[in-house]
């Protein structure tokens, strides 16, 4: 991947309340508080800072935040590892104390409140095109970041002022927002966003505004107001800029900046910071959803990992039989386009596998002494990285799409159906249906059809645990399809979730209860 990023890494103050605020410094070069918030360079600069803040949090895959509430779907076969408690709805670990918890409400706030300090500078400086650019993209980030956060924990305290010198120690009126308010807000941020900001970027990644257009799409899904659903879609699609790519084509590359791609987070070995000459780590994401075969090969990570089988693996979060189920295997190309089904001896010996043996070049069967080997079990190649990693390298620098044009179409044939349009709805139905290697669909168009499709087409890329939870069938989908029934530890969740149904919102950080006063931001009920 021959390109440079969007990354600081250095630059503390860009993450940090302006420490010049408060301190008589003399600066050594021109990156002061004044030139990052005083000019419009500098409020660019901020703006990157942003963007590194957002793949930190994607690169916290050890704490598996990203990937919590992937686990704990109907699409999930959950295997161990740390936050594993997410996927089987575990009660002594789901609760206020726990990491994730708190990474994503501090991570979140922490870029609402820069965002907030570039909003804020934006208006004493001359309005120009290129800085409303600018604004606009730290307004998608807050927006993005608050819809976030509402969708996960329901309750959140809504702010939209800078942290200055002259208001740090001022009192804070802490308490949950309301629907509309969080909504008006997310509303407001995306409209500006989308006035202000051109379809596509000169520069890989930045927000867009088929990106913005996109969000607001899907937030007015959670209102049922499918109008502006419709809309939105509707202008990305006659933008002329965007179109569906051939299945194989739209995962299968280290940079996935292509036609389907509405907003795709930038990773690269190559350093690309204006300020720091650091790169970054890279993430974990290709060994997240494939199974960890090599332990089966044995011997070192040199020895074990192949890119015939993807590569260094660990196995976390893995798909169900019930995903599989929804895919007419003789048609549907998705079935081996965003899978693999069976692992191959890479090596030149023969592999003892309970009492058989494997011989080099041939698959390990699923089945081991007539039970299901986890560790060779299927898995999501959609983050599958042979690109920018040796086959032995655990961290991955390939790029992760975040909103795609398919989903758009998703969203518009559900805001169609509910407006009982069949002709419209089917219209978009058929976009990723028969990309697929279906037949047109001619009939009559269900919710169920559409929640299935959902689910064939978007598979572990990060929305479905909200969209089963916004239609209300959260608790009915894991209660009967999470997990894999030969796997006893993987359907916990089946009971689990059921007992507690006050897992369908994640806690409130019980430091963050203590710092806003429980008296004023009371916990989730359900959690102690």
């Amino acid at each position: 991947m021959k390109k440079s990023i969007l990354f600081i890494f250095t630059a503390c103050f860009l993450f940090t309340t302006s420490c010049s605020d408060f301190l008589d410094e003399e600066h050594k070069t021109k990156y002061s508080s004044e030139y990052v918030f005083g000019t419009p360079e500098g409020l660019k600069l901020a703006v990157n800072a942003l963007y590194a803040l957002q793949r930190n949090y994607a690169n916290d895959t050890e704490n598996s935040t990203i990937f919590a509430l992937e686990r704990g779907t109907d699409l999930a076969v959950t295997n161990g590892g740390t936050g594993n408690f997410y996927g089987i709805y575990d009660p002594n670990y789901l609760k206020p104390s726990a990491y994730q918890v708190g990474f994503m409400w501090r991570t979140m706030y922490q870029i609402i409140g820069k965002a907030n300090e570039i909003i804020a500078a934006a208006e004493d400086l001359e309005d120009t095109p290129s800085l409303r650019a600018t604004v606009s993209e730290a307004k998608c980030f807050r927006a993005q970041s608050y819809f976030l956060l509402y969708r996960t924990f329901d309750r959140i305290w809504l702010n939209v002022l800078p942290t200055t010198a002259e208001n740090v120690n001022d009192p804070r009126d802490f308490h949950a927002a309301s629907e509309k308010e969080v909504f008006d807000l997310i509303y407001e941020d995306l409209e500006y966003a989308i006035t202000n900001l051109d379809w596509v970027s000169d520069e890989a990644g930045r927000f867009t505004q088929a990106a913005a257009r996109h969000m607001k799409a899907k937030a007015a899904l959670w209102l049922k107001d499918w109008d502006t659903t419709l809309e939105q879609v509707e202008e990305i699609e006659k933008s002329g800029h965007f179109d569906l790519i051939a299945l194989n084509e739209v995962f299968n590359a280290g940079d996935l900046n292509h036609k389907e791609a509405l907003m795709v987070q930038q990773w690269s070995k190559n350093p690309g910071g204006n300020l720091s000459s650091a790169s970054p780590k890279g993430n974990y994401f290709a060994a997240y959803f494939i199974a960890q075969y090599r332990t089966e090969i044995g011997g070192t990570a040199e020895y074990a990992c192949s890119y015939d089988n993807w590569g260094y693996t660990y196995g976390r979060c893995l798909p169900s039989p019930y995903l599989f189920s929804l895919y007419d295997k003789a048609k549907d190309k998705r079935y081996q386009e965003y899978y693999i089904h069976q692992y191959k001896n890479t090596t030149d010996k023969n592999i003892s596998y309970g009492s058989a043996t494997v011989k080099p070049g041939d698959y390990f069967p699923l089945y081991k002494n007539g039970s299901i080997n986890k560790y060779v079990y299927p898995g999501c190649i959609k983050y599958g990285d042979k690109w920018t990693r040796t086959a032995s390298e655990t961290r991955s620098y390939k790029d992760v799409i975040v909103y795609r044009l398919a989903e758009s179409y998703i969203m518009a044939a559900e805001a169609a159906l509910m407006k009982n349009d069949q002709t419209l709805a089917k219209y978009y139905f058929n976009k990723t249906w028969e990309r697929a290697g279906n037949d047109k669909f001619t009939g009559v168009l269900t919710m169920k059809d559409i929640m299935d499709e959902q689910a064939r087409e978007l598979s572990f890329e990060g929305d479905r645990w909200y969209f089963l939870k916004r239609l209300g069938i959260l608790i009915e989908q894991v209660k009967a399809y999470a997990g894999d029934p030969e796997i006893p530890a993987s359907i916990l969740g089946r009971n689990n979730l059921p007992a507690n149904p006050h897992f369908v919102r994640w806690p409130i950080p019980e430091a963050e209860v203590i710092n806003m006063g429980a008296e004023n931001f009371p916990q989730n009920i359900g959690y102690k």
